[in-house]
């Protein structure tokens, strides 16, 4: 055959196989119909599409325009939903894109990203009877700075696999969608560094509830799906971080720290500095560690300082100006003394950083003496009385809770955090072991048979394993602390506790078992132990005993001279 022959006939037995393989692949798409399969096999060939891999979004909306002038609107709507068919069979061919049992996110890309087109077969079901299609498109190709394209696509990526719910799903996907377009319009570099200022512009542009959720939503999924931690980010989601357990309080968790507050650049990547070294050098109670970095973030934003300076060149007669400014407000010696501290260390870690030379201020100058005043916070017999007899109407774990105050005086904390093996039998006495998360150690004390037996049927009803919490939240994890401290407040309102004018405290039950022992002989060690306290000058704040004592001592005094007047001349005439 001719040259020129030759050269004409491969194109045409080109075109005949590439035909012949999209008939194959079209053929395998049994999830469409015949008649839309074929109106999708005509308009790949009338554009050159020969593999069903290839259809995109873009396809998608120059298949509907394909479509307009031939059909009526029911059978376009059919016909569309073929086509997304055919593209969601191809995609489930090449799900065997899995490492390690799991589907890998798409890749980003700066062009539109269609959520029905979504690698993952349980997200690709969540889609398909979407009724606002063109909701689901998600244009990355638009002119807008890159990082924030790139977050805004893998917060979409995770929310859509992570929501369970799928009007939530839809209420999320919506203000995500809003968010992306604010973003967008203010040139958002990076959502992680947004400003306060900024963040308050979309609230209040919003007014929605969902305004405040977005943001945070985004910025913890960012912070905790990275690769490498983001020091850089102005919020900090602590479970990222992996800490001891003995750190953490899990009745009443630190969840996050924010930095957002120091609007000063210099002085916010200093106090990131100084947290990150508390984290991870540190053996600080997180609890601990975010009240020092509240008081350093206070302390911090008060001070007015030009960028191109920063805290480390802060004059003697600056601190001094400040810390007599702080000195006036009407606050306990014990917080003000806590200040001056944090404020102490922060200074200090930049002293050991070579940051600053020396401490801009003496520190003992500025404390305060610290005069412990004693609160009688005893709850009154009667009280307790009538709150155990109105018992059977509180919720059964809110019941079992206040038993644990009442009859131990345990911290809220520590019964919130209590596991199943709290609970033993030694010879013929019950016993509970407690952690202290104040004093990172276990104690042991001995409890009411009736209270053991209690929670044995308890732990035996829910089946709660020795390691699993007793009383837990939703998530399976300890019962918040501030959670009970409402609840049991609530009950005593709705059960009119005193007629209504006895408030609910968890700590008054410590003060009422510390008392009651201490007034039936236990020595004030005694209490110490029991109470679990380091010191005995703080026991001795649970103590109500000075008022009694002293009231004591003067009926017995008056009992046997009548009046004070005639004690002091029967003291005269003494002398005399």
């Amino acid at each position: 055959m001719p040259a020129p022959l030759l050269q004409l006939a491969e194109p045409k037995q080109n075109m005949e196989e590439l035909q012949a393989q999209l008939e194959a692949e079209l053929s395998e798409c049994t999830e469409a119909k015949s008649p839309g399969r074929n109106q999708v096999r005509n308009f790949m060939m009338t554009n050159g599409i020969w593999h069903i891999v290839e259809l995109d979004y873009l396809a998608r909306k120059k298949f509907e325009e394909y479509l307009f002038d031939k059909y009526s609107e029911i059978s376009r709507k059919r016909y569309l939903l073929d086509f997304d068919r055919v593209k969601q069979h191809a995609i489930k061919r090449q799900m065997q894109l899995i490492v390690n049992g799991r589907y890998q996110d798409p890749p980003y890309e700066n062009t539109i990203f269609y959520l029905p087109y979504y690698p993952n077969p349980k997200v690709l079901e969540r889609f398909q009877k979407a009724k606002k299609k063109e909701e689901l498109a998600w244009h990355f190709e638009i002119c807008a700075p890159e990082i924030m394209k790139r977050q805004i696509f893998q917060v979409l990526c995770v929310t859509v696999k992570s929501s369970q719910d799928n009007r939530r799903l839809s209420d999320r996907l919506s203000e995500l969608r809003k968010f992306y377009a604010f973003c967008c319009e203010e040139s958002i570099e990076d959502i992680e560094r947004m400003e306060y200022e900024q963040i308050q512009k979309y609230r209040e542009n919003r007014k929605s509830i969902w305004s405040t959720y977005i943001i945070d939503h985004c910025r913890k999924i960012l912070f905790l799906e990275s690769k490498e931690i983001h020091w850089h980010a102005n919020i900090w989601y602590m479970e990222r971080f992996h800490l001891q357990p003995e750190r953490l309080n899990p009745a009443a968790p630190v969840r996050r720290i924010s930095f957002l507050e120091v609007t000063h650049k210099g002085n916010r990547e200093l106090l990131q500095q100084y947290v990150r070294y508390g984290l991870g050098v540190t053996n600080l109670a997180l609890g601990m560690l975010r009240d020092e970095t509240l008081h350093v973030r206070k302390f911090l934003a008060d001070i007015t300082q030009p960028e191109d300076k920063n805290i480390c060149v802060i004059t003697s007669g600056e601190m001094e100006t400040y810390l007599k400014k702080l000195q006036e407000e009407k606050i306990r010696a014990t917080s003000y003394n806590a200040k001056i501290m944090a404020i102490l260390h922060f200074f200090n870690f930049l002293l050991a950083r070579r940051y600053v030379e020396h401490i801009p201020f003496d520190v003992d100058l500025y404390l305060k003496k610290e005069v412990r005043v004693h609160h009688d916070r005893s709850v009154e017999t009667e009280t307790a009385i009538e709150i155990l007899g109105k018992l059977s109407s509180f919720p059964e774990e809110i019941r079992l809770m206040y038993l644990h105050l009442w009859a131990l005086g345990l911290r809220i904390s520590e019964v919130c955090a209590l596991r199943g093996d709290a609970y033993y039998i030694q010879g013929q006495d019950t016993w509970i072991k407690v952690y202290q998360t104040k004093m990172h150690t276990y104690k042991r004390m001995p409890i009411p048979t009736a209270l053991y037996k209690l929670m044995k049927v308890y732990l035996k009803k829910y089946n709660i394993g020795a390691e699993s919490y007793v009383f837990q939240n939703t998530h399976g994890g300890a019962y918040c602390s501030g959670t009970l401290q409402k609840k049991l407040k609530k009950c005593c309102e709705e059960n009119d506790i005193a007629a209504g004018t006895y408030h609910f405290e968890s700590h008054g039950y410590r003060h009422t078992i510390a008392t009651n022992y201490y007034d039936n002989g236990v020595s004030v060690q005694g209490v110490r132990d029991y109470l679990g306290h380091v010191y005995e000058e703080m026991t001795l704040q649970y103590i109500d005993y000075m008022p009694k004592k002293v009231e004591k001592a003067g009926e017995d005094y008056f009992h046997q001279h009548g009046s004070l007047a005639t004690g002091l001349k029967g003291s005269e005439q003494k002398n005399g």
